[in-house]
Parts: C-alpha cells; sequence; structure tokens
C-alpha cells in the first residue's frame, strides 16, 4: 500500500489498511515485515496494530529514506496499520 500524505491531504485524515487473521492462526507467532518513508516537516505517526495493541509507532521526519521494520507478534483476530495524516 501506498499513501501520498501531501496536498491535498488535510489534518487529520487517516488511512487503514486492515487484514484478518485465519482462526487456526491466532495466538501463534508471526513476523510482519514492511517499509515505511517519512520525510517533511508535516509528518505525524505511523501506528501498526494487532488486534487492539499498539506493536510499532513511529513519528515525526525520519529522513528522506526507506525504512525496514521487522516485528514478531503473536496473531490477534485483525492486524492493522494506521497513518494520521499532520
Amino acid at each position: 500500500m501506498y499513501i501520498e500524505t501531501s496536498s491535498p491531504r488535510q489534518y487529520g485524515e487517516n488511512a487503514r489498511l486492515e487484514f484478518s487473521v485465519s482462526s487456526s492462526h491466532i495466538g501463534k507467532l508471526s513476523c510482519l515485515k514492511f517499509y515505511y518513508h517519512m520525510y517533511g516537516q508535516t509528518v505525524n505517526t505511523l501506528n501498526v496494530y494487532n488486534g487492539y495493541a499498539n506493536i510499532f509507532t513511529e513519528s515525526g521526519n525520519q529522513g528522506n529514506i526507506w525504512l525496514f521494520a521487522k516485528i514478531t507478534t503473536t496473531l490477534q483476530s485483525k492486524v492493522s496499520s494506521n497513518y494520521v495524516f499532520l
């Protein structure tokens, strides 16, 4: 998923990517890997949730580079990422 956060985006808008986990995988360890790019003075926050638990947060300008995140977590019923625009 790619989200452009500059104009015409407005403060407070959210982008969300969700996927459900099959019942046979709930409670098992899994690894979530992704790249993110957070560059500019108006960058706000990227949150990744596993169910209702926040398992990753990054805020503010991280430089003009793509960064890699690798998170080991126990799977819940729903995993989502939520990006809040500043």
